[in-house]
């Protein structure tokens, strides 16, 4: 490739030689469909899927699967909740108990009580939001754990 960018039967080459790689890189269910189930798996791919993209070689269906892989790879970076149900009702509930709080500590008269409910009610939503938030990528990982017979990179 250094010695001569411009030699079309090399770029194809490279491009292909790059399409096998994803496909060898991620991990494989029972069904054969390689599917991403590591950081490193996808980090690799992308970066594959963008090289053989940037090459415009390959052929059509290289550069499609190219282009499909940049897809997947965007798509799994989507947040979305993990149980969405439960957070919802975990975060009601220590919302609740923190308006209760601080409005029966405001009552009273005790700052101390009002500064504890927003701290405490504050930190456990922030807690419940880090632990169901996770990206589309991570859930899928998850599902297809079972079905994975061989683990990629």
């Amino acid at each position: 490739m250094t010695a001569d960018p411009g030699d079309a039967e090399i770029r194809d080459r490279l491009a292909s030689a790059l399409a096998e790689s994803t496909v060898r890189v991620r991990s494989l269910t029972r069904d054969r469909r390689p599917v991403m189930t590591t950081p490193g798996q996808r980090e690799f791919c992308a970066a594959a899927a963008d090289r053989i993209i940037e090459l415009g070689a390959g052929g059509d269906a290289v550069q499609a699967a190219a282009r499909s892989l940049k897809k997947e790879i965007q798509a799994g970076e989507v947040w979305t909740w993990r149980a969405p149900a439960t957070a919802f009702v975990l975060a009601t509930a220590a919302a609740s108990v923190g308006v209760v709080w601080t409005v029966t500590g405001g009552l009273h008269g005790d700052v101390g009580a009002v500064a504890t409910a927003s701290v405490l009610s504050s930190a456990a939503l922030v807690v419940v939001t880090l632990r169901h938030r996770t990206r589309r990528w991570q859930l899928e990982a998850d599902r297809v754990a079972a079905l994975v017979c061989r683990n990629g990179l």
